[in-house]
């Protein structure tokens, strides 16, 4: 009796001490302590960097707001039980809600996610998940390979869209739809597919660890660990209103179709990081012309219309939920910091970027709408002050003149892009095309032949280089790129191959 009484006693502690919360470790406490290391897929961080300008649109040139951000950045690592972590963010110009951790600890941060975000602590959460992905060491070989199989994949998608353009400014019948409409449409999805950020596929596990210690870092450094999910109910928001908007799921279908390892977390994550032109495009455009203060607080009044469609989101924010309540629930509520960020946001040097910024987004939104007069005055008015050579602005401009018919137009705002502060891969790809297109064969070759130089070979403009050399006869030239492809990156050499075929 005495015997199985102790034996049902032990049974009992066993299952309290299991279920027990004060057993469960903060997150944090699993980190390990020592010296920071880059591991095997690091390429180094400057080079690192031009590959990021080498996407799409590349960065927006360094302002007070890349102090305030690296400051906060500061603040985050400081807390790690990891020393010399050498990370450093950059502002993507994008106007997704997107953020990209790198294996040369390079965080880049879209524009669109900084214009959603309502007070310091949820720039912090973003800051700290991305900062956990690097302490965690999450970019290993086969995420970074993905993420440079997709850049390329895009690069690709870009360069067609401008081969098509090009027939149908020509008259070359190379459009299937001929006329301006073919022409408004196309340049549209040429938008689309340069202003795309591509992020890690990160797998379930290592989001939610990244969250959990993103959760530990918020709160020893001061902020209120309610902002990772504040965050999170925005990132929410935006997938809901991204999922409605029909172009984005034709590229979502697209980059399916090229098979190059685009799994089912991929395809997830490209729907999370690709920005729309329906509901997500009015949110921004109203605030174009307002001021920045409370008009950039759009971001949480959306957060109410998140639904369930996005489930692994909220199952973050589930997990998050649950990871407070349980470690720091003694904490209260902590107030928000509006003030410094609105600060921040209204610094000189930043809020003059930050309105011509806004202004862009909207017309790249009207003209996907197919509203071209809209979208010039609204794309002419963000050129205006420090943005007139900026890489965005030109873009979206330049792809207002080529919808108008004005191809000289677009090629000014290329030159004026490219002799500016920031250099980006779409703007070399589309000002080669249409050099090309405008029977300036040399030049053509020069402008891509330059960037590619200039940003380290990168992987995204290694196709459009393959096939300006195809196109101008040089084919030795186009095969030893596409060899030199295939041997730095096993995943995209039937793409680098095909182009080199004209395929």
């Amino acid at each position: 009796m005495i015997a199985g009484s102790a034996a049902r006693l032990l049974l009992v502690l066993a299952i309290c001490s299991v279920a027990s919360p004060a057993t469960a470790a903060k997150e944090i406490d699993s980190v390990r302590a020592g010296k920071f290391r880059f591991g095997a897929m690091a390429i180094g961080q400057a080079k690192d960097v031009d590959y990021a300008r080498a996407e799409g649109l590349g960065l927006v040139p360094t302002s007070p707001m890349n102090a305030y951000l690296n400051g906060i950045l500061a603040k985050l690592v400081a807390q790690s039980p990891m020393q010399g972590v050498p990370a450093r963010v950059y502002v993507r110009a994008s106007g997704d809600w997107a953020a990209k951790t790198t294996a040369d600890a390079n965080i880049y941060v879209a524009l669109g996610t900084l214009l959603r975000v309502d007070d310091e602590d949820e720039v912090a959460a973003l800051l700290a998940h991305e900062t956990a992905h690097v302490i965690l060491g999450h970019a290993d070989a086969d995420i970074v390979q993905d993420v440079q199989a997709r850049a390329i994949q895009l690069s690709s998608l870009a360069f067609e869209t401008r081969d098509l353009v090009a027939g149908v400014a020509s008259g070359s019948g190379t459009a299937k739809s001929g006329g301006d409409s073919a022409r408004v449409k196309e340049q549209s999805r040429a938008l689309l597919l340069n202003t795309t950020l591509i992020a890690p596929a990160w797998t379930r596990d290592q989001e939610r660890t990244a969250d959990l210690l993103g959760t530990d870092l918020l709160v020893r450094a001061g902020y209120s660990p309610q902002a990772m999910v504040s965050l999170l109910k925005k990132q929410a928001s935006f997938e809901t209103e991204r999922a409605a908007d029909p172009q984005a799921q034709s590229l979502d279908k697209q980059l399916s179709a090229f098979g190059l390892d685009v799994n089912e977390e991929t395809s997830k994550q490209t729907s999370k990081v690709t920005e729309g032109t329906g509901a997500a495009a009015e949110g921004i455009g109203a605030l174009a012309g307002a001021a920045l203060g409370k008009a950039l607080e759009w971001g949480s009044q959306k957060v109410t219309v998140a639904q369930s469609s996005h489930p692994k989101t909220k199952e973050r924010i589930a997990d998050v939920d649950g990871y407070i309540e349980r470690e720091y629930a003694d904490s209260g509520k902590k107030a928000a910091q509006v003030e410094s960020w609105d600060a921040a946001k209204e610094q000189d040097g930043t809020v003059d970027i930050l309105e011509s910024y806004i202004a862009a987004i909207e017309a790249k939104g009207k003209l996907g709408d197919g509203d071209v007069a809209g979208a010039g005055r609204l794309s002419k008015t963000s050129l205006l002050g420090p943005t007139r050579t900026h890489a965005y602005p030109n873009y979206v401009d330049a792809a207002v003149k080529i919808a108008q018919g004005s191809s000289p137009a677009a090629l000014a705002d290329y030159e004026s892009a490219l002799s500016g502060p920031e250099p980006a891969g779409a703007i070399y790809t589309e000002a080669s095309a249409l050099y090309l297109q405008s029977g300036k064969p040399d030049k053509a070759r020069t402008v891509i032949e330059g960037g590619y130089a200039r940003l380290h070979e990168p992987p995204s403009l290694t196709v459009p280089l393959i096939r300006t050399y195809r196109a101008l006869g040089r084919q030795a030239d186009a095969d030893r790129v596409a060899t030199k492809c295939a041997a730095r990156w096993p995943k995209m050499q039937t793409l680098c191959s095909g182009a080199a075929k004209g395929e």
